[in-house]
This record gives structure tokens, C-alpha cells and sequence, in this order.
């Protein structure tokens, strides 16, 4: 299975951002559900349905510190434990949410509304820190520069510069929360452009190189992409440390 190529900021990334905001008492509820992004403000639970407002506010009484973000793909799932249905959902999207403290949900969005879906384990704690991500990030952009030079990959490609341009939109009109820091909303832009870009030139243009060219570009492009995949992970998931 491919891993997921995002023209749009995925919903997963403004609800477990402010979800997460919510619950650790930074943000109030209100606030928290008018600023997630275009998403569903409906979450389907195994009991019934229930407004996004209101099933915040209970996660927070029964327990819940933080929702979190995945971004798993065939081959690394982001420490998402499992082999239910909801491991099959989370790879289909390429980003779903699981709950921290309290009883554990994994949360994924189908249609107009959110799914809730009891799990048996939380996820394996985070491995980097978003400043870690930052530096890894920082030093492979450098060393694969000549290479994603290399397939000027919007040049003559209308669907590659369309693309793009919807992605560039929807990375403007994402709110965050006021004390989120600032190099954490550079970096959520960065590495969702980023991968993209590496997403395009390892689905459309490697291959149709030759094994040469395959052998000199494909490599550190293929690293940049899984260190733009951690490192949304990371990101994403800034404030997590806030609830330890």
C-alpha cells in the first residue's frame, strides 16, 4: 500500500491539537471546537452519536490528558499497536488519533462525522521530540537538495503545481492555539510541503528513471519522506510532554 499523499492539511492534525489543548486546560471547550479545521463536529461512539463538544468534555472527566496523532503507513505504523479493524482504517487514511490516559479510543474520520472505537492498548510512547524532528529535518533538507532539484517536479506538471497550490491554501487558514509555539507552526507547513514534494518524486518521477538515477536520488529521497512522516508525528504531538 502507498503511504498517503495529503492535498490538504489532515483533520486529524487540528483535532488532536486542540483536543489536546482542551484537556490539559489550556484552551476552553468552545474555543477548542470552533478553531479544529473544516472537520466533522459529530463523533460516533458504540453507544450512540454525540456532539464533538460533547464527547471532548467527557474524555476529559473520564481520564483522558491528550489525543494524539498518527501518521502510519504499511511498514511503520507510528506505534499503533493491533491488528483490528481500526489498524486497517488508520492505514487506508494515513492519519488518525488515539487517546492518552483514561480509556483508550482510537478516532479516525469517515463521511461527516468522527468514529470512536474502543482499543485494547495505548500506542508506544513517542521515541523524538519535535526539536529533535527539527535538526533531523533541517540536515537531510540540505543534504537532498541537488536530488528534490533535481525532478523540478512542478514545472510542466499542472497536477504536481495544482496540487500544491490547494495544499499551500489549506496550510494558510490552519488556526492553532495561542501559546502553541512558533517554530512548531513553521515546522507543521514545512514537513507537509515537504513530503509532498518527496511523495510526488517517488510515486511519479523515479521510477520512470533509470537504474542509475534510481540509485543516486531515490535513496535519500526515499529517508527524507519517513523523516517528514516522524517528524509530523513529533510535531503534532508537541504538547504531549505537557501531560507526563
Amino acid at each position: 500500500m502507498k503511504a498517503q499523499m495529503f492535498q490538504n492539511v489532515p483533520t486529524s492534525i487540528s483535532l488532536a491539537i486542540w483536543g489536546t489543548a482542551f484537556m490539559q486546560g489550556r484552551e476552553t471547550l468552545e474555543r477548542a471546537v470552533d478553531c479544529i479545521s473544516d472537520a466533522p463536529r459529530t463523533v460516533s461512539t458504540v453507544l450512540n452519536q454525540e456532539s464533538l463538544a460533547i464527547f471532548l468534555s467527557n474524555c476529559r472527566k473520564s481520564g483522558t490528558t491528550a489525543l494524539r496523532c498518527h501518521f502510519p503507513r504499511t511498514g511503520n505504523m507510528d506505534f499503533i499497536i493491533g491488528s483490528d479493524e481500526f489498524v486497517d482504517v488508520a492505514l487506508e487514511l494515513g492519519h488518525v488519533i488515539t487517546t492518552r490516559g483514561g480509556e483508550v479510543l482510537g478516532i479516525h474520520e469517515e463521511a461527516n462525522y468522527w468514529i470512536a472505537t474502543k482499543r485494547l492498548k495505548e500506542p508506544v510512547a513517542l521515541t523524538s521530540s519535535w526539536q529533535d524532528m527539527d535538526k533531523q529535518l533541517s540536515d537531510l533538507l540540505h543534504e537532498t537538495s541537488d536530488e528534490i532539484e533535481a525532478f523540478d517536479l512542478v514545472h510542466g506538471n499542472q497536477d504536481a503545481h495544482d496540487f500544491l497550490i490547494d495544499l499551500e491554501h489549506d496550510i494558510s487558514i490552519q488556526v492553532y492555539p495561542d501559546d502553541q509555539p512558533t517554530r512548531v507552526t513553521f515546522l507543521l507547513g514545512r514537513l507537509l510541503r515537504v513530503l509532498a514534494i518527496t511523495e510526488f518524486a517517488l510515486e511519479n518521477e523515479i521510477n520512470s528513471f533509470s537504474a542509475t538515477k534510481q540509485s543516486m536520488w531515490s535513496n535519500p529521497i526515499q529517508d527524507l519522506n519517513q523523516t517528514c512522516r516522524k517528524g509530523l508525528s513529533a510535531v503534532v504531538n508537541y504538547a504531549l510532554e505537557k501531560s507526563s
